[in-house]
């Protein structure tokens, strides 16, 4: 019964959250607007200040160094698409959900670059299985190309994953939304540890950060800008993931080491026909 009141209190508020979320603003006809391009700097009776006025930018436009001030981590000025524009291209997303999201699929990809070359790693290395050690795409992954066998098929596991993150996400969602919900709904026991710090995207506590990293500011400052940074480097490397796969038939780390054995014969030229 707890669990079917969890979801069922989960379930009611969510498509109120997302309606204000991707509708709270209407969306604007291009024509006729008073906006001549994108790189119209808007006039305001107070201007607004600068936390980061002196930071390195990269490609920042007038446009953008309106609303992206230095305050998010890892923030250039840089956003030739205008998406974190709340008047912008990207106007009827919420931009601080976008920032939000930008952390949280960091950590996914960090996570992941790791969990799809470290089977070859170790494989190479002789310290786990030549079964086991497979590319990331023979492991269910991509059901038609999978060979290891696991407790159910790829096509259960898949379903079977895909419940179980997508009520993950969903409880996510909510406490971006109303920050410390988590910890007031009953979560079989948890939720006292679900309450966060206020910050969606940094909720710290013995469950999310139990080194107690980034004690005071200056340091959370630093380890924000840093996971931001290495956060955008892992989805890169999963698209290159992706890339090689799909080109060379075989993972990332056979791929290094035939790069490192033979570069002229193996770069990115040779492996798309460019020569």
């Amino acid at each position: 019964m707890a669990t079917q009141a969890l979801v069922s209190s989960s379930l009611s508020s969510s498509v109120e959250n997302a309606r204000q979320i991707l509708g709270a603003r209407p969306l604007q006809s291009p024509i006729g607007s008073s906006r001549k391009g994108s790189f119209v700097v808007r006039a305001a009776s107070t201007p607004p200040v600068k936390q980061g006025a002196d930071r390195q930018l990269w490609f920042a436009s007038k446009q953008s160094l309106t609303y992206l001030d230095g305050s998010l981590p890892g923030d250039y000025g840089f956003d030739p698409l205008g998406l974190s524009d709340p008047e912008g291209t990207g106007g009827f997303i919420e931009p601080k959900w976008l920032a939000y999201g930008e952390v949280i699929n960091g950590r996914y990809a960090m996570m992941g670059a790791v969990g799809a070359i470290a089977p070859e790693i170790l494989g190479k290395a002789g310290l786990i299985p030549p079964e086991t050690a497979l590319p990331w795409f023979k492991t269910g992954v991509i059901p038609p190309a999978g060979t290891y066998n696991y407790w159910a098929d790829p096509y259960t596991l898949f379903v079977f994953e895909m419940a179980l993150m997508g009520f993950a996400e969903h409880r996510r969602f909510q406490d971006w939304y109303n920050p410390g919900s988590m910890g007031r709904q009953y979560f079989l026991g948890l939720e006292k540890y679900l309450g966060g710090s206020g910050e969606p995207a940094y909720p710290g506590g013995p469950l999310f950060n139990p080194l107690g990293f980034g004690k005071d500011e200056k340091s959370l400052k630093d380890l924000k800008l840093k996971e931001v940074k290495n956060g955008r480097l892992a989805m890169l490397a999963i698209l290159g993931y992706f890339v090689q796969g799909l080109v060379t038939g075989v993972g990332p780390y056979q791929n290094l080491l035939d790069h490192l054995a033979d570069p002229v014969n193996n770069n990115v030229l040779t492996s798309l026909k460019f020569h």
